[in-house]
């Protein structure tokens, strides 16, 4: 049966190429028409480029021109140019494979197009730019008609318009348990996504919790965007190229590199595991948690807290996180036997991380 949610939130420098086929136009009267570029599309909207998959890129123009369309990535770095010296006034398109420059596959992600047209009629010299992502984009959109189907394992809603979306499972109040998308890109239109119902470490069925929340946030993503899957972006180097332009939650202004989920491990050192892996733990033991090193300075610089649970009770809230950090757990007060250990990392812009590690506790001693 499917149930409706309804604790949801709703919240460079390139080369050029000729184009690759232009579409042959009919001559249409510009005369007394200001120079525009119109009715533009782009056909597909996601590609994969593993699978060698083009976009259509469709425009028309009201005069004759030379156009220019630049391929942008998230960080501002014109990837691709495309351009064809003359088209008379008409309909026109072009094509992008997904690479860049140096015919290289680009990284998985979201990319815009835009499209610059120079005149050629003698009377009427003028450049336009057609780039909607300059003034559109990044608002909090209303996900509609979000069910939890648990016959089918699914997850079903429509997008309103193509956007980037963060679906996270957990109890109400914390902990976080697993998230399920991560600012994951998805066109406009029905939706759905599989769950086993569990979290991210198998070991906790949310589903049947009495306190399972769900949370489906998204923000929207400009018209004149490209959404390419198939090739992983390399670790960021310098995670910070592009500057917040506002501060809190609007993960639409956050960079990219840094905008998701934290990464983090647990260890608890000098502790024996049992034959099933489980770390023996008895009387008074260091429990650590370390940041993925690619982030942690980003993160200790943002500020982040840190909340331990044992079989999803609270035990410590730490709001001052440090890395690593390092909490002395008494589990002495734990019941002999195997407990599941959540860790919870928060950080300060709304990126949360999990990790929930099977432990053994031994008798008091």
């Amino acid at each position: 049966m499917a149930l409706l949610m309804s604790s949801v939130l709703v919240a460079g420098c390139a080369g050029v190429d000729r184009a690759k086929r232009t579409v042959p136009s009919t001559v249409v009267a510009s005369e007394g028409l200001p120079f525009a570029i119109r009715r533009v599309a782009v056909e597909p909207k996601t590609i994969d480029v593993r699978l060698s998959q083009e976009v259509t890129i469709q425009y028309e123009l009201t005069h004759p021109a030379n156009v220019v369309i630049d391929i942008v990535d998230e960080d501002g770095v014109v990837v691709r140019r495309l351009r064809e010296d003359r088209q008379e006034a008409g309909p026109h398109q072009m094509r992008w494979d997904g690479r860049d420059t140096n015919e290289a596959r680009v990284a998985s992600g979201v990319y815009r197009y835009s499209i610059r047209a120079d005149s050629l009629v003698s009377s009427n010299r003028q450049s336009v730019t057609y780039d909607p992502s300059t003034d559109t984009g990044g608002e909090e959109l209303s996900p509609r008609d979000f069910v939890w189907d648990a016959a089918a394992n699914r997850f079903r809603w429509i997008m309103p318009k193509a956007a980037r979306a963060r679906l996270r499972v957990g109890l109400n109040e914390f902990p976080h348990l697993r998230t399920l998308l991560d600012w994951e890109p998805l066109e406009g239109g029905a939706q759905e996504l599989a769950w086993d119902g569990l979290d991210a470490s198998g070991l906790i069925r949310v589903e049947e919790h009495p306190e399972r929340s769900v949370k489906l946030v998204a923000f929207a993503l400009a018209p004149n965007t490209i959404i390419v899957r198939g090739e992983l972006p390399d670790p960021p180097t310098n995670p910070l190229t592009r500057r917040q332009r506002r501060q809190g939650f609007s993960h639409a202004d956050h960079p990219r590199a840094t905008c998701h989920e934290v990464r983090f491990r647990v260890e608890f050192p000098g502790a024996t595991a049992d034959a099933e892996g489980r770390p023996q733990l008895s009387g008074v033991v260091s429990v650590r948690v370390w940041l993925d090193e690619r982030e942690a300075v980003h993160l200790v610089n943002e500020r982040f807290d840190i909340m331990l649970f044992v079989d999803l009770t609270i035990i410590v809230e730490e709001g001052e996180g440090s890395n690593p950090y390092t909490y002395l757990w008494d589990t002495t007060h734990i019941p002999p036997g195997p407990h599941l250990l959540t860790v919870n990392v928060l950080g300060y812009a709304d990126h949360f991380g999990v990790v929930t590690q099977p432990v053994l506790i031994g008798s008091p001693s």
